[in-house]
């Protein structure tokens, strides 16, 4: 005989057993198979201590102690119950009769089974917990490094761009437009101050480095990126040779700029 299925026929037989008596410890539950079959209850003990209990006192129950728990489960021997069995073969899950009296120690072996389980199935959604806060924290990181939808526009403030509210209307507190956010604009674009030492072109290419617009009033005004003037939408200009020389100051406005006597 297969001890596969010999655990399983104790199993199921201990099983009936629990359904049919009003205690649950192993006495009891022995004392209801031997009037059933005429085993020995200290026969059914020993088979109910290594099958159930899991214990190193219990004993192999005998062929014959087999045929007779096949015959309690309504089955005509052991043969018949590996017959009617096979298909559930090698993926049996042992049926859980560990619902015994507190003070009945035999609850012990299919109680350990069970907080194996327990723990598989914790172990398991903890993964799972895990796995959904990291993505959580991601988006939201991800999230707050983008402009919010209330502040997806920016407006010009005399010497950059800053982001604000595109409901704030079609013109900012400066009186200048509420424009949709550009990135590259946003970044790279300022109006600056400059003096002799400005460095106005590349030292690898000499291309222009600021641009220039001349005012009303005629006074030069310098921004660090081609394009369109931020409040009028005239077209910008690469700063030249002449400009530097006719309008940029030979001498800074300082004491150190002047020879002293």
């Amino acid at each position: 005989m297969d001890e596969f299925y010999i655990e399983k026929i104790t199993e199921e037989v201990f099983e009936k057993a629990r359904n049919k008596s009003a205690s649950h410890k192993k006495y009891a539950l022995a004392k209801e198979i031997e009037a059933a079959t005429g085993l020995s209850y200290r026969t059914v003990e020993r088979a109910y201590d290594k099958y159930i209990r899991r214990s190193a006192q219990g004993n192999m129950p005998t062929a014959n102690t087999i045929e007779e728990f096949c015959k309690y489960l309504d089955y005509k021997d052991y043969a018949e119950f590996v017959e009617r069995n096979k298909a559930k073969e090698r993926v049996y899950d042992p049926p859980d009769i560990s619902q015994k009296d507190e003070n009945d120690d035999s609850s012990v072996g299919t109680a350990t089974v069970t907080n194996q389980k327990n723990w598989r199935s914790i172990s398991i959604f903890g993964t799972f917990a895990l796995t959904l806060i990291i993505a959580v924290y991601f988006i939201t990181e991800n999230k707050a490094s983008e402009p919010s939808a209330s502040a997806k526009c920016m407006t010009w403030n005399g010497d950059a761009y800053e982001k604000i509210s595109c409901s704030a209307g079609s013109y900012s507190e400066y009186g200048t437009a509420v424009e949709p956010h550009d990135q590259k604009r946003f970044e790279n674009f300022r109006r600056v101050n400059v003096d002799i030492t400005t460095s106005f072109f590349s030292e690898q290419n000499q291309k222009p480095l600021l641009w220039y617009y001349k005012n009303e009033n005629g006074e030069i005004e310098y921004y660090t990126a081609p394009g369109f003037h931020p409040v009028n939408g005239k077209t910008l200009k690469a700063v030249t040779e002449y400009i530097i020389q006719k309008y940029v100051p030979l001498h800074q406005n300082k004491k150190s700029s002047f020879l002293s006597k």
